[in-house]
């Protein structure tokens, strides 16, 4: 298949030319998207402003700029790298002072007023007092910068810390990454934006709950991290779910050596329930930051490096108990198979692994400033490493044996220019990123009865690659009390998503005899071409106003414009289906551009006059971007995927051409209407300064997402096949095996030459409610607590969006029920209760002691009470989509509705989607450091030292009884031999994040 590309239009041609135009004519260099702005106040004791006050600005314990203050009392510094300062006050006949930890963060204004009091010579002191800076900005931003950034970095990548938020619903499974979802939707709707760069967070499309990480981005080699559901400005990068955002560190006066190394074993301080397989699992990481001055306030450097070699042990994967995972190992003892097979030895699957990540990352930053209005900022880097067993997230099957080979590069480079009133940023980006996931030799098979699955994960495997160029330009010109900032920004990205789900083959037995006499069902996508290349062009255009009304109040109004040119050959037309069905199957979705331009506004009202009580509000329509995933499987489902199906006798675990039968090509195709997803955002927060320099924030945010992507089988049976004594439509004729119910082969196909054809269309929507309150407390000279709850709800109709196959995206219920949608109702991500809280201490003196402990919460995912997975009651295709209709009839039904209240008020109906819940999930972390001798500190860490126990739990709430087979009662509807689940709601598969206690060596200074 040949190689297909987007083809350049006028209007990209016109937009590059009008990008460098604009960066050739205009100059400045004020606050933007990757600086910010610092304002100091200098009174006497009787708040008079005192005028030509030395103010120097240090960070790192050097001078970084020294000002003298206005008649008002006031210096400004523009244009200042995101970070931690000092401010330093001194006037001739007044008590100097010095204000520490003040943060300026990217397109914000930190304000700030400092107190002289008069003194008699000779002062030889210098007070030093906590930060009491209020930022403004038109966004709830959450910064994370200075030595907050080390803090519980359990791996180095900077992802990790949006787990200081309450806002952030973080992973606490053990898994790695930026979030588990972001503003109610999949982690792929959230972002990433480095040095104003938008950059790849590369997931495997079959995993869609993979919180990804990206480990080029380490902690040490940036100043800030900032976390955030709603950008405001309109020079962001749109995005759907959360974004973060970070800022990378440049060198900064005296040359600076900074290495760091820590060591782990399973075996100090673990546990035996992580760990019933004794391992060692050792784990190794080291790394160093150097940097400094080429030239004093000219130019400086950058570069930093790590290697880390990280082993966690897993518990037993399965938590049914010995009995069953025994039988199922001695199975295969007794099942006819090649005298080469590995399936011979079941037991990587049935007993504990280790779970590895070794690899490393580098990155370097150049900063010169050429005269006072001129600075260049270039930086590079690039990660490489592997993973074994890694854990694939919701998947039955423990993914032993899997392992992933990554590597990211990144490249940006920024001219800045200009003067105090009119500014210049230009910013050119590139990036490139793979991910080459293999599985076991063993296709994934699923004990359906016994809830065991062995052989590889069913996601696997797969290669993602993405390589992307951007260019942007933003302008911003001062008059007055108007700040008019106007830019755009081209980008081209090539991706290839070259992945089949269930390439690798899926067979489904009913239990474990069934399992002995090689009975169920089997399933494999087939490719006869390779994934193509596919070439997308984003273009962004926005203009906004801030309008300093009054002193106290500010206010932006602007719109952004976002347009995505697709492939228009991405998809081969398919003959047979056009003539089959009547429709094309080759549409690509375009643009209309009056549907890409986004409103937004906001405001930030300081309600005392003293910076002590703010009111923030921001709103806007955003335009997301394509999924391209969902293109890259149209593009590969187009005629050249065929299914291969068998049900009854199979001849396990071959794959390929010679197993199972032909069930028929796949297809993916659009609708006609499909278009972008977009988002109304809106967030309100009221932030008060208390005493001291403690703040508290309350947020209140909305966000409704549509035009999202819902999936139809378009080549299901018209009308129904059977009907279920339960009431349940059933589209083709069923079969058992043991505890398996399937469909017959072809049984629910309209069209007998395809298999699924999936049908994508905009009528997916999200709305999601949050609110947040935060207090950040410097409780004391050496005391900091950061505590934050988040309540938050999550509705959609979007179901299956956490499963890995999808076929589960389907709606069980496609015509309505009752005359209502089934699939109206709670997300798959509607997390209502997370918490965060890190409390610090800092001792005084030449070699203090920190200690930090680290308190998270998050409540568990709802799901659907249904059937074990691999059983299709309604025989649509799907093994993982039907809600179980809780009859008291069921033997055993009534003990379990009594003893689950989310199924005892749903007695005589099909379960409601999400109605019921995990368990809730929490960890206790704790970080110490002791300062030796010449900076060098000797740090201890302990992760998940007091935490709960997770993984996946059963949500069949009955089972299929394997002593009985499928009957027809009188009035023709068909009956499932049915019993009430007694394990419901019990842990089924125990995966978490082990305890660890981590020793290092580090130099802080």
């Amino acid at each position: 298949m040949p190689m297909r590309l987007s083809q350049p239009i006028g209007r990209t041609i016109l937009l590059a030319a009008a990008l460098a135009i604009f960066a050739a004519t205009t100059r400045a260099a004020a606050q933007s998207l990757t600086a910010g702005s610092l304002t100091a106040t200098i009174v006497d004791q009787g708040h008079a402003p005192l005028r030509d006050v030395t103010v120097t600005l240090e960070r790192n314990g050097s001078a970084y700029r020294t000002v003298a203050t206005n008649r008002l009392g006031v210096v400004a510094f523009a244009g200042l790298t995101p970070g931690s300062y000092s401010v330093l006050a001194e006037e001739l006949g007044y008590q100097p002072v010095r204000m520490r930890g003040v943060s300026v963060v990217s397109n914000g204004r930190s304000s700030l007023t400092i107190t002289l009091v008069r003194r008699p010579p000779p002062i030889t002191t210098v007070d030093e007092i906590p930060s009491s800076a209020t930022v403004a900005t038109t966004t709830a931003e959450r910064a994370i910068s200075g030595d907050a950034l080390r803090l519980f970095a359990r791996r180095h990548d900077i992802t990790g810390t949006a787990s200081a938020f309450s806002e952030a619903d973080v992973p606490l499974d053990g898994r790695d990454g930026l979030v588990l979802s972001g503003d109610g939707l999949r982690p792929a709707y959230s972002s990433l934006v480095v040095d104003g760069m938008r950059e790849a967070l590369l997931r495997h499309p079959g995993m869609p709950s993979e919180p990804a990480s990206a480990p080029l981005f380490a902690r040490d080699g940036v100043t800030q991290t900032l976390f955030t559901g709603f950008a405001g400005s309109g020079e962001w990068p749109t995005s759907l779910g959360a974004l973060m955002a970070a800022d990378t560190r440049s060198g900064n006066g005296k040359v600076t050596v900074q290495p760091w190394a820590t060591f782990s074993s399973a075996k100090l301080g673990g546990r035996g329930a992580d760990n019933p397989g004794d391992s060692s699992a050792t784990s190794f990481q080291a790394g160093i930051a150097l940097g400094g001055s080429i030239k004093r306030d000219t130019a400086s450097w950058f570069i930093r490096g790590d290697y880390q070699q990280i082993e966690l042990p897993t518990a037993n994967p399965f938590a049914v108990g010995s009995a069953v995972t025994d039988s199922v190992a001695a199975v295969p003892k007794t099942v006819t198979l090649p005298t080469n097979s590995p399936a011979l030895d079941l037991g990587r699957w049935l007993s504990p692994t280790v779970r590895s990540w070794k690899g490393g990352s580098a990155s370097g930053r150049l900063d010169w400033r050429f005269g006072s209005n001129t600075a260049l900022a270039l930086r590079a880097g690039g990660a490489s490493w592997t993973e074994d067993n890694p854990d694939v997230g919701l998947e039955l099957a423990s993914a032993a044996g899997a392992h992933l080979s990554a590597h990211d590069v990144s490249a940006a480079g920024s001219l800045t220019t200009g003067s105090d009133n009119l500014t210049s940023e230009t910013r050119l980006g590139f990036h490139t990123s793979k991910r080459d996931w293999t599985g076991a030799a063993v296709p994934y098979t699923g004990i359906v009865a016994e809830g065991v699955a062995v052989g590889g994960a069913a996601t696997l495997p797969g290669t993602f690659e993405e390589t992307g160029i951007e260019l942007s330009e933003t302008a911003t010109y001062r008059s007055g009390i108007n700040t008019v900032k106007g830019g755009g920004a081209l980008q081209h990205r090539t991706v290839n998503y070259d992945w089949l789900p269930g390439g690798a083959g899926r067979f489904y037995f009913g239990d474990v005899a069934t399992f002995g006499a090689g009975q169920g069902a089997f399933y494999q996508a087939i490719n006869s071409a390779p994934a193509p290349d596919l070439g997308v062009t984003d273009i962004s255009l926005f203009v906004e106003d801030e309008l300093q009304a009054t002193p106290a109040l500010l206010i932006s109004a602007g719109f952004r414009l976002d347009h995505e040119t697709l492939p228009s050959d991405a998809v081969n037309g398919n003959a047979e289906w056009g003539r089959v069905s009547g429709f094309p199957n080759n549409v690509v979705p375009a643009d209309k551009t009056s549907r890409d331009i986004g409103p937004r506004g906001s405001f930030s009202w300081d309600v005392s006059g003293s910076g002590r009580t703010l009111v923030r509000g921001d709103a806007g329509i955003l335009s997301g971007q394509y999924d391209l995933t969902a293109l890259a499987e149209a593009a590969e489902f187009d005629g050249t995927v065929s299914v291969r199906r068998a049900t009854g006798t199979l001849d396990w675990p071959s794959v390929g051409a010679s197993a199972g039968n032909d069930a028929g090509e796949a297809l993916t195709t659009f609708g006609p209407d499909v278009r972008k997803p977009r988002s109304f955002k809106a967030d309100l927060a009221l932030v008060q300064h208390l005493a001291g320099a403690a703040t508290l924030t309350f947020t209140g945010g909305y966000r409704h997402g549509d035009y999202l992507l819902q999936r139809e089988d378009l080549n299901r049976v018209a009308g129904v096949v059977a009907t279920g004594s339960d009431g349940r439509p059933i589209y083709g004729a069923l079969q058992q095996f043991g505890g398996l119910v399937t469909p017959d082969v072809g049984s629910n196909r309209r069209f007998p030459e395809f298999d699924m054809v999936y049908g994508l269309t905009s009528t997916g929507y999200n709305d999601y409610y949050e609110a947040t309150a935060t207090l950040d407390d410097r409780l004391a000279a050496h005391f900091n607590a950061l505590v934050s709850y988040t309540y938050s709800r999550t509705t959609d109709n979007l179901p299956g969006e956490l499963s890995a196959d999808p076929a589960d995206r389907l709606s069980p219920f496609p015509d309505g029920l009752n005359g209502a949608r089934w699939e109206d109702g709670r997300s798959d991500f509607d997390v209502p209760h997370r918490i965060a809280a890190t409390l610090r201490y800092t001792s005084a003196g030449a070699s203090p002691i920190t200690v930090a402990a680290r308190y998270r919460y998050r409540s568990g995912f709802p799901f659907t009470p249904g059937f074990q997975p691999g059983v299709d009651a309604n025989g649509d295709g799907s093994g993982n989509n039907d809600p179980a209709f809780v009859a008291t009839s069921i033997d055993g039904m009534q003990a379990l509705t009594a003893a689950n209240a989310c199924l005892g008020s749903q007695a005589g109906a099909f379960a409601e989607r999400n109605s019921c819940r995990d368990p809730g999930v929490h960890a206790v972390d704790l970080q110490a450091s002791i300062a030796i001798r010449h900076g060098w500190a000797i740090t201890i860490d302990g992760f998940n030292l007091i935490g709960s126990t997770t993984g996946l739990y059963d949500h069949a709430a009955v089972l299929v009884d394997p002593s009985r087979s499928i009957t027809t009662d009188g009035s023709g509807q068909t009956v499932l031999p049915l019993i009430a689940n007694p394990d419901f709601g019990k842990l089924l598969s125990r995966r978490g994040e082990p305890r660890v206690l981590r020793i290092g060596i580090r130099v802080e200074n």
